[in-house]
């Protein structure tokens, strides 16, 4: 709290209310951000959980034609 007191001694009062409406402003956009960012890796993760499945059946797929061009 000290430090706002000696920034307002420092800046007219306009300038105190400008900085600290922008300082919510930015608080409120880190935690958007943050929630986006949130969802994006729960995205991420599972593209990844749905790339691995694809590659193990590709892979079983793979083994099955070579199995039945052997016959």
């Amino acid at each position: 709290m000290g430090h706002i007191r000696d920034f307002d001694q420092m800046v007219p009062g306009d300038s105190l209310q400008t900085l600290t409406t922008e300082n919510t402003t930015l608080r409120h956009r880190i935690q958007q951000l943050t929630r986006e960012h949130r969802t994006l890796q729960e995205r991420l993760e599972g593209a990844r959980s749905n790339l691995r499945f694809s590659d193990k059946r590709i892979a079983a797929l793979e083994v099955d034609l070579l199995e039945a061009q052997r016959q």
